[in-house]
């Protein structure tokens, strides 16, 4: 059997062709319909890339018009093509695997506080 080859395209791969200082190119769509493009880290949080974000965000036109920080939250289509939402920030870039690196910023539906009690509701039987 022939040895395992990884794809060389793939910039989530642990050997794969990127930059020596492992940053990876990102695109960035705020809410006001601002387009950012960022290299950051290929192993950083959510909530650390979301920290550049902001930081760079501040130089950009309609920034004012943004809520805080913490009422937003990432968007992607994973590499399964399934749109997901990052709620949770701990979570690593290259653990999400986007299929593109392209990262949506949406507002937070609900209090992330609200919604684990509707989830621990929900495991305990109540409404």
């Amino acid at each position: 059997m022939p040895p395992a080859v990884t794809d060389s395209l793939d910039i989530w791969a642990v050997d794969s062709q990127i930059g020596a200082d492992g940053s990876i190119s990102v695109d960035f769509l705020l809410p006001t319909g601002i387009y950012i493009n960022l290299d950051v880290p290929r192993d950083a949080t959510i909530s650390h890339i979301k920290q550049l974000l902001w930081k760079q965000a501040h130089s950009y036109p309609l920034f004012h018009l943004l809520m805080e920080i913490d009422s937003y939250m990432f968007s992607c289509v994973n590499q399964t093509a399934v749109h997901e939402e990052l709620e949770d920030e701990t979570r690593r870039l290259c653990d999400i695997r986007p299929f593109l690196p392209v990262l949506k910023l949406v507002t937070r539906n609900c209090d992330p506080g609200e919604k684990l009690d509707s989830k621990i509701g929900v495991l305990i039987g109540k409404d």
